[in-house]
């Protein structure tokens, strides 16, 4: 996905995509667990993920760290310019603080735990999804690339410790679940080449078989983990 236009959850995506990508379902299912949530998208890029927070019914804020993405972003909600190192809001502000990806690019990831924890309500929820370096292609790659559309790779993780990490930080973690041995590659391909869309069922067929025994080398996972305390 081109986070550098405008994007809305859908349009450029075919249904067969949700049978490989497993955080959307649980999600929804903590999204839809109280009538009004207050919701922060951290690093919320041009508002992908906003625009599918919406769709739940549920009206998200957004914040990121460069100007033009919070331009793009707004068009599916409030946002504003702000690090996730420094969240400027009241502590015990919001019932989900949602980080997609963004985690890794964060030099220091303990002040932002400290931060998302500071924020959250008493039995908040931060729901993370990330990139590990258990896949080979991601450390490989991350070696040749160690940036992504501009943004530094500052916090490199693997699924295990950063799981272990979410605890030593204050957080109870419910689930945590690997996933995309090397479907992460098709998610880029057809941003490139829209035609290759088409293509897509194959791929996912592809995955869910690598995926029964290759699990452990996900390049992506997610958890939902909620504030002790």
């Amino acid at each position: 996905m081109d986070y550098r236009k405008p994007v809305t959850f859908g349009e450029n995506w075919s249904p067969s995509r949700y049978k490989v990508l497993p955080y959307f379902a649980v999600e929804k299912q903590v999204f839809l667990r109280a009538s009004t949530p207050k919701i922060l998208d951290l690093g919320c890029a041009a508002g992908w993920n906003m625009s599918r927070f919406k769709q739940y019914g549920r009206s998200p804020i957004g914040i990121d760290v460069v100007p033009d993405r919070v331009q793009l972003a707004a068009h599916h909600g409030p946002v504003a310019i702000a690090s996730g190192l420094d969240l400027p809001f009241p502590s015990e502000t919001f019932d989900i603080i949602y980080i997609q990806h963004v985690l890794h690019h964060i030099g220091d990831v303990a002040q932002a735990l400290r931060e998302v924890r500071r924020c959250l309500k008493p039995g908040g929820v931060l729901f993370l999804v990330e990139t590990t370096e258990d896949n080979p292609i991601i450390r490989w790659g991350r070696r040749l690339y160690p940036k992504w559309l501009g943004d530094e790779i500052n916090a490199p993780f693997y699924f295990t410790e950063l799981k272990e990490t979410l605890a030593q930080d204050g957080f109870q973690v419910e689930t945590a679940v690997q996933y995309s041995v090397l479907f992460w590659l098709w998610e880029i391909l057809p941003d490139h080449f829209p035609i290759m869309e088409k293509l897509t069922p194959i791929f996912v067929a592809i995955e869910q078989l690598m995926v029964k025994t290759f699990r452990r080398q996900s390049a992506h996972c997610f958890y939902v983990a909620v504030k002790n305390g």
